[in-house]
């Protein structure tokens, strides 16, 4: 019999502190893995409202389940396939978001409050970029957009997604084909940016629209504004002009940084387990 690889990581210590009973640890657990939760249930979620009551009931089943990581694959890898799995359950987000509808929402909401700061035109650039970019990964069913998220967005290795989904490595593979192939015959439809790198994108164009429009009332980014975020890339937009159409999608996202959860959510869960 092929005996099991024990795999240390930095989770390992905190890992066996925890499942000796010491509630301290376990805090200190879901505290160190809450934002991989939260940045994956926000963009197969949009809603942050949803993404947060998502990250509280998976880090929940993970508390729950702990004494049954055997160490024999990364903890982050354990706990993807949690979360995962249960992301994969919500059949589809209730405040879903639709291409035109940023659009038509963003040139309609006009009133009488300017921005002067300079800096803002570029952050609502950005937001604007990253909604209709979350807005075309929606055209997805949640199965083949997790799958383009973990690989194209997180980066991973067929194997570790394949992993992660409890598939095999060539499944993973075929279903990352296939999401390619329909966000790029969407783009091609919808967005000639996505093609010719000579065209303008016409979601940023909105932005000259909302110099004297107040964006707090824009329900899209009302939420999504209040959460901080670490190490968010604000570069000029021009190095999209170099990357390949789906490389643009993973770009937008990665340049958003990570949001951090919001603190209520372990206040919730009370007492650790």
């Amino acid at each position: 019999m092929e005996k099991s690889v024990t795999i240390q990581d930095e989770f390992t210590d905190t890992i066996r502190i925890a499942l000796e009973g010491r509630p301290r640890a376990m805090e200190d657990l879901l505290e160190k893995i809450q934002d991989y939760i939260f940045n994956l249930s926000l963009r197969m979620l949009w809603d942050p409202q949803e993404a947060e009551d998502a990250t509280q009931e998976i880090l929940f089943k993970i508390s729950n389940k702990l004494s049954g990581f055997r160490f024999e694959s990364k903890f982050t890898t354990w706990v993807y396939s949690i979360a995962s799995n249960h992301l994969l359950t919500i059949k589809r987000p209730k405040n879903i978001v639709y291409l035109s509808r940023i659009r038509q929402e963003y040139l309609s909401k006009a009133n009488s409050i300017s921005l002067e700061d300079q800096i803002e035109d570029k952050i609502l650039e950005e937001e604007i970029r990253f909604g209709c970019v979350h807005a075309v990964l929606l055209k997805l069913n949640s199965a083949d957009r997790i799958v383009f998220v973990l690989s194209s967005v997180y980066g991973m290795s067929s194997e570790e997604g394949a992993e992660i989904l409890s598939i095999s490595s060539e499944n993973f593979r075929q279903k990352l084909s296939r999401s390619k192939k329909k966000l790029s015959e969407f783009l091609s439809k919808e967005c000639g940016m996505w093609i010719d790198n000579n065209k303008a994108c016409p979601c940023i164009g909105l932005s000259g629209h909302l110099l004297n429009r107040n964006r707090d009332n824009v329900s899209f980014f009302t939420e999504l504004k209040k959460l901080k975020r670490k190490n968010p890339n604000l570069e000029d937009s021009k190095v999209l002009e170099h990357l390949k159409e789906l490389d643009r999608l993973a770009w937008i996202y990665k340049s958003q940084g990570i949001y951090e959860t919001p603190k209520e959510i372990l206040e919730k869960l009370g007492p650790s387990s």
